[in-house]
C-alpha cells in the first residue's frame, strides 16, 4: 500500500486542507501563558477535542506555526477513498529527515541494473547467504575436525603437543602441517588402531 501522508509547511496549503473538513486552527486549553497560545492543534467540530480546545486564528496559528518551525503531515483521503481528517503538527527538521527516508526506501525498493542482471542470472544476495552459510558450515566441521584430532591424540602416550597460537599462514611457513594433512593423519592413525 503506498504511503497516503503528505507534509507541507505551505499556509494556504494547510489552510485550504483544513477548511475543505471544517476544521479550524485551535490550542490546547492551559498550554499557554499571555502571548503565548501554547499547544497548536486543528479543531475539527464533533469530536473529542471540543472540551480541551480553545478557537484561536489563523494569524495566531501561523504565527506560532512559524516561531516554533512546524510542518503539517495531514491525508486527503484515508485508504478505502473516504476525506481523512488526520493530521500532526511536527518540526520541520522532522518533517524533512521523514521524507529523506521516503525518498531512500523508494528508491531501494526500485530494481537496479545490477539487481535485475543478478536476479536473471540466479546470483544476488541469496547466493551470498548461501556462501556465507556453508563457509560456517565448512568452518564448523574444521572445528569438529580439531577436536576429535586432538582427541585421539590425547588418547596416545606420550605428550600432548599445544599450538602455538600461530595463524595457519605462519604455521606452513614455517613448516608445520596444514589442518587437511592433520585430519588424514589422525585417520590413518584411527585406522592403525583399529587393525
Amino acid at each position: 500500500m503506498a504511503n497516503l501522508s503528505k507534509t507541507t509547511r505551505d499556509r494556504e496549503e494547510i489552510r485550504r486542507w483544513a477548511e475543505e473538513r471544517g476544521g479550524k486552527p485551535a490550542h490546547v486549553k492551559g498550554t499557554g501563558s499571555g502571548e503565548d497560545v501554547g499547544m497548536l492543534r486543528i479543531d475539527f467540530p464533533g469530536y473529542t477535542g471540543a472540551e480541551s480546545l480553545e478557537s484561536i486564528t489563523w494569524e495566531e496559528f501561523f504565527e506560532k506555526f512559524g516561531e516554533r518551525d512546524l510542518a503539517l503531515v495531514y491525508q486527503e483521503e484515508t485508504a478505502g477513498g473516504q476525506k481523512s481528517n488526520f493530521n500532526k503538527l511536527v518540526s520541520a527538521e522532522t518533517a524533512a529527515e521523514k521524507e529523506a527516508r521516503g525518498r531512500r526506501a523508494a528508491k531501494a525498493s526500485r530494481p537496479s541494473s545490477k539487481k535485475a542482471a543478478s536476479k536473471a542470472g540466479g546470483s544476488g544476495s541469496s547466493s551470498r547467504k548461501r556462501t556465507a552459510g556453508s563457509s560456517k558450515k565448512t568452518s564448523a566441521r574444521k572445528g569438529a575436525a580439531k577436536k576429535s584430532s586432538s582427541k585421539k591424540s590425547a588418547g596416545k602416550k606420550g605428550p600432548v603437543k599445544k599450538s602455538s597460537g600461530r595463524s595457519r599462514s605462519k604455521a606452513r611457513s614455517s613448516g608445520a602441517r596444514s589442518s587437511g594433512t592433520k585430519r588424514r593423519t589422525a585417520k590413518k592413525s584411527a585406522a592403525k588402531r583399529r587393525r
